[in-house]
C-alpha cells in the first residue's frame, strides 16, 4: 500500500515539472515569435523604427519574396524624345497594355507630312541671303499638295500654278483652270473628296465660252484729266 502511494506521488511531480517546463518553452518562445519579418530575403529590414519628434513610425517593406504581398508590377508606355529638335517633325507614339502578370509597352516615331511640307515650302520660297533658294512657284506649288490649300487657292480667284508640257509654259490665273477642266481627277488635289463641288465649280461638261472682249475706241484721258472740275466744265 505504501509502495502505490509512493509511485502516485512521484507520477504527480513528474507531471508537475512537465508542466512547468513546457511553460517555460512557450513564455521564451512568444517574444522571438512576436518579431515578424517584413522585408526582402535577401537585405533583412525587419520592422525599421524612426524617431522624429518625439514619432515614431515604422516602415515596413515589401518586395518579391517577403513576408507579405507586393502590387502586381504594371506595363509603363515609354517617353520617346524626338531627335532634332526643333528642326525635326518627328512625333512620339508610346503605348502599355498590361493584363494580369504579363504587360507590354512600346515605343516609335512618325514623320509628320504637313509639317515637312511648311519646312520645305519655307525653304524653298526664302531669299537666298537668308538661306533660302527664292522659288516663290515652287514653294507655292509645295503647299498646293495640301487638299484644303489647293482649294483655298482656287477660291480666291488664284489657282495654283499647272505646267503645260505642249508649250514648256507656266500656266496660271484662266489657263490653269482650263487645264484643270481637260482631267480635273488627275489635275485636281482631292478631286475624288469633293467631286460634286470641283465639277459645279468648273463647269466640268459644259462649254467653255470665251468672253468677248470690247476694245474702248474713245478719247484717253489721264487720271489727273478725268477728275479735274475745270476740265470737265
Amino acid at each position: 500500500m505504501l509502495e502505490h502511494y509512493q509511485r502516485s506521488a512521484s507520477r504527480k511531480q513528474l507531471h508537475v515539472l512537465c508542466v512547468k517546463t513546457l511553460m517555460f518553452l512557450l513564455l521564451w518562445a512568444m517574444p522571438a515569435l512576436s518579431n515578424d519579418i517584413n522585408g526582402d530575403l535577401n537585405t533583412n529590414y525587419q520592422d525599421s523604427t524612426v524617431d522624429s519628434n518625439n514619432d515614431s513610425v515604422t516602415n515596413n517593406y515589401n518586395a518579391a519574396g517577403a513576408a507579405s504581398s507586393a502590387p502586381v508590377m504594371s506595363a509603363i508606355a515609354p517617353t520617346v524624345m524626338g531627335s532634332g529638335g526643333n528642326d525635326s517633325c518627328l512625333i512620339s507614339k508610346s503605348t502599355g497594355v498590361q493584363v494580369t502578370m504579363f504587360g507590354i509597352s512600346r515605343g516609335s516615331m512618325q514623320q509628320d507630312d504637313n509639317c515637312n511640307r511648311r519646312k520645305n515650302a519655307r525653304l524653298l520660297g526664302a531669299p537666298q541671303t537668308v538661306g533660302g533658294l527664292g522659288l516663290q512657284v515652287s514653294a507655292i506649288s509645295v503647299l498646293c499638295q495640301d487638299p484644303s490649300v489647293f482649294r483655298s487657292m482656287m477660291l480666291a480667284n488664284t489657282p495654283c500654278p499647272i505646267n503645260d508640257t505642249k508649250t514648256g509654259k507656266l500656266l496660271m490665273g484662266k489657263a490653269a483652270i482650263s487645264k484643270y477642266r481637260e482631267n480635273p481627277a488627275t489635275f485636281i488635289v482631292g478631286y475624288k473628296d469633293s467631286v460634286a463641288f470641283w465639277d459645279t465649280l468648273l463647269r466640268v461638261g459644259e462649254e467653255d465660252y470665251e468672253e468677248e472682249v470690247v476694245e474702248d475706241t474713245g478719247p484717253k484721258l489721264s487720271i489727273s484729266d478725268r477728275f479735274r472740275s475745270s476740265k470737265l466744265r
